[in-house]
């Protein structure tokens, strides 16, 4: 069984009712997992507020989402 998991919850991420939904779930292959990964990882960076980046790395059976700060918009 694989599962996702989320490295932190930002304040977008415990604001988002799919959060939890996808976090509950397991799955039979990986293949479906990484499929659900990333379409919430494309969803995440698409319609939170792009303070962070979003990516998914596997452990194991798991697919992990990670969180990193945003590049700026611009250098001042």
């Amino acid at each position: 069984m694989y599962k996702i998991k989320l490295e932190k919850k930002c304040g977008c991420a415990k604001k988002d009712a799919r959060t939890d939904e996808v976090l509950s779930k397991t799955f039979s292959s990986k293949e479906e997992a990484e499929l659900e990964v990333l379409k919430f990882v494309n969803h995440a960076n698409a319609s939170w507020c792009k303070k962070h980046r979003f990516y998914a790395t596997e452990e194991g059976n798991d697919m992990v989402i990670n969180m990193e700060l945003s590049c700026p918009n611009e250098i001042k």
